[in-house]
């Protein structure tokens, strides 16, 4: 029935494109100093409308209904440009638009590296800014989850072949290394970062920034291996109304609701996400099916409270979250959770999230005072065993921001995070734990001719383990606008949950036993990159060149191979370390209609104990992106391809030993390519913007085979879940439409 709602969805729309009457008009040129700009955007924000300039420069955007808009128009070189202009009803407005030539397009706002908001090209810390279009670039999806991949570095490694969990790795570093952030707080703890993350609709996201290499310096603990730092829409940039849906092969049903409500000072953005996944399907033979059924629902509002000019005084946002995930045999279901005849996955998972940030008046923004509240539900059941638990985080943050003189700035700041965690394992056997972690860090900044330094101090308490400091040291030097080069080094620290180390911990039929009391992990790190424009005659190509290096101590590496009954946690006797370096290029051509990126990671990441060097499991050698982007002018048209390339990955040595399975996967890589057309029309009352999408997923149809170990016996001693290294889902065909109403 779902499904057949999102397509009654998608006929009832598309049709709309064909009623109404002609709006106003906007046409012109685009220049630099004499010469003509193409493939420059040109946006109508409150519509989300636009078009690229054509080859001699020119543009034209019709039907626009009457009002009073903000035009923004960008281009890869050249500064971002934006005019407010009043639309007439059967009006033409006829612009002459003069672009600002630049040497990088690194004129996104990011608040990750320092927690204050500038430039990514001033940032002393490298980010990575990813937006949604280019996360959905060859793909469908309503997870970030499936997403990641397309980032440099970034890859997600299936932990679970029956209920489909996953984490994110940031270059082969285990998923709960990286902290994950929701507009700057640190609130998916260690039970969220196992189910959470996957409740994330890009529909809600303005951007993501990405920083790889330790941050516990400003975000605590969690952040040893870098931050992934989800930034919320702004309700000022949103339609008024939308609608996205989309049905896809494996029959996944997807439907989005968005509102913008304003009134006077305040504005807000109201989200709604449903997803359904009920369809059992086994193309690898092995009697499970291959993708795990779900129910989802994700719930999300945000609203900003501006002062007299205009200025942010309070930021709140909540999201609520829902699902019901099962994976196993046909005959498995809701009812027969817990059964020892028939071999099933249940998941329940509820979750909440309240967050504020508010900046008093008078103070310039320099005070701000943040908070969150977090509630995280888990009730599962993997064959016979039963995992209950939950988990809630209290976190308070206060900073200040202050400028001592011309070239210096200061910022500190006061933190507390009170969590608490029960399950029914033997991890909390002794109660609830719980964990009250105050913190004070400072961070300063200076600034002359080209260089940058910055340094940070962090000392949190934990009641187990005293005072930890984390410093940090950052040097940014630009040796002109087309060079920059950047390196930092930091330390990072982090208590662990064992649940989320390996999910293998509760699914198959091992015991779970802790050789000694687990010490908290802690890391060391350096990490250095090099960024050069090249600017090719108005076609300016980025280069980048990454080095990292990270040595991890007391690292909690599970053993599978003691005893194949048991999986065995201890601290590591020895250390374990990843280094390597990723090369990246991006370039938009402004002579053709044609856009592309790449980037490549060769990475050694390896554990070593007395004296034996042995490559971590589940981390691949190297890992590969690339988009390819071309757009259609006449037609309204864009059509996208991505890859990913992902290199051999060491697999535990039981499943070699037991069951024949090969010790190292096989390079591969997978292909993707969508097509977007929009239509653009208005009636009477609203202006529309309508657009449909088609995608084919996995275009060659590659999989790795069944993720499971001895499936017949799937309540024996030797079934497992996580022979793991590649897609378990074939080709996919998605179909989709999207609905904006000023």
């Amino acid at each position: 029935m779902f499904r057949y709602s999102i397509l009654l969805i998608l006929f009832i729309t598309i049709p709309i494109v064909a009623i109404g009457q002609s709006g106003g008009i906007i046409k012109g040129t685009i220049y630099n100093n004499e010469k003509t700009v193409a493939g420059a955007n040109v946006i109508i924000t409150q519509l989300q409308k636009g078009t690229p300039s054509n080859n001699d420069g020119t543009f034209k955007i019709n039907n626009i209904i009457p009002g009073t808009y903000t035009i923004v128009v960008s281009a890869v070189g050249y500064k971002k440009y934006s005019q407010e202009i009043t639309i007439q009803e059967e009006k033409t407005i006829n612009l002459d638009i003069q672009l600002k030539a630049k040497t990088e397009q690194l004129d996104e706002v990011v608040v990750t590296g320092t927690m204050r908001e500038t430039f990514v090209k001033d940032s002393p810390v490298k980010v990575a800014v990813i937006k949604p279009q280019r996360l959905q670039q060859g793909k469908t999806s309503s997870n970030i989850m499936d997403l990641i991949d397309n980032v440099s570095g970034l890859s997600t490694q299936l932990n679970c072949g029956v209920c489909g969990t996953n984490a994110i790795r940031i270059n082969g570093v285990e998923g709960p290394n990286t902290a994950v952030l929701i507009d700057g707080m640190p609130i998916m703890g260690a039970l969220a970062s196992v189910y959470g993350l996957n409740g994330i609709s890009p529909s809600i996201i303005d951007q993501v920034e990405v920083i790889k290499g330790p941050q516990s310096t400003l975000y605590g603990t969690q952040a040893l291996g870098g931050v992934v730092n989800i930034i919320t829409k702004n309700p000022k940039n949103t339609p008024t109304f939308s609608v996205d849906a989309y049905t896809k092969s494996t029959k996944e049903s997807n439907i989005n609701l968005a509102a913008s409500p304003q009134a006077g000072q305040l504005s807000g953005f109201i989200s709604g996400n449903a997803v359904r996944m009920e369809n059992y399907f086994d193309n690898n033979g092995d009697s499970f099916n291959d993708v795990a059924k779900r129910s989802r629902i994700s719930l999300f509002g945000k609203g900003i409270l501006k002062g007299k000019n205009g200025e942010q005084r309070l930021n709140f946002a909540t999201k609520y979250y829902n699902e019901n995930r099962t994976g196993g045999v046909k005959a498995f279901s809701d009812d027969l959770r817990g059964s020892n005849q028939v071999y099933g996955e249940s998941i329940y998972t509820e979750r909440a999230e309240l967050l504020t940030d508010y900046r008093p008046a008078g103070l310039n923004q320099q005070l701000r005072i943040s908070g969150a509240l977090t509630y995280h539900s888990q009730d599962s059941f993997y064959g016979p065993e039963h995992y209950d638990a939950e988990q809630g985080i209290i976190y308070g943050q206060v900073t200040w921001d202050q400028s001592l003189k011309d070239h210096f700035t200061l910022l500190t700041g006061l933190t507390a995070r009170y969590q608490t965690y029960d399950d029914n394992t033997p991890a909390t056997s002794n109660g609830t734990d719980k964990r009250f972690i105050p913190g004070v860090f400072t961070q300063g900044q200076f600034t002359y001719d080209g260089l940058m330094l910055l340094g940070g101090l962090r000392l949190d308490h934990h009641d187990e383990h005293g005072f930890v400091t984390a410093p940090r040291l950052s040097v940014k030097y630009s040796t002109s606008n087309n060079t920059t080069f950047r390196i930092s080094g930091g330390t990072g620290f982090r208590v662990v949950n064992v649940f989320t180390e390996d999910h293998a911990a509760l699914t198959g039929s091992r015991e779970v036993v802790f050789a000694e009391n687990l010490d908290p992990e802690q890391s060391r790190s350096i990490t250095g990159s090099i960024k050069h424009i090249l600017p090719f005659s108005g076609n300016p190509l980025t280069l980048g060149l990454d080095g990292f290096f990270t040595r991890f101590s007391n690292k909690i590496i599970p053993d599978y191979d003691q005893d194949p009954n048991l999986i065995v946690y201890e601290n590591l006797n020895g250390h374990s370390v990843t280094q390597g370096f990723s090369i990246e290029a991006d370039q938009n051509f402004t002579a053709m209609p044609i856009s592309y990126n790449m980037s490549f990671t060769l990475m050694d990441v390896f554990t070593k104990e007395n004296g034996q060097k042995q490559s971590l499991t589940y981390a691949p050698d190297f890992t590969g992106s690339w988009g390819l982007t071309y757009w259609q002018r006449s037609w309204d048209l864009k059509a996208s391809y991505t890859g990913n390339l992902v290199g051999p990955k060491r697999m535990p040595d039981n499943y070699v030993q037991n069951f024949g399975r090969d010790r190292w996967s096989p390079t591969y890589a997978t292909h993707d390519f969508k097509v977007t057309k929009e239509f653009t029309n208005v009636n009477s009352k609203n202006g529309l913007g309508i657009e449909t999408y088609i995608s084919v997923e996995n275009i060659f149809n590659y999989t790795q085979g069944s993720p499971l170990v001895d499936a017949n016996n799937p309540f024996g001693a030797e079934f497992d879940t996580i022979y793991t290294w590649g897609p378990v889902i074939g080709r996919t065909f998605s179909i989709g439409a999207r609905l904006n109403i000023r």
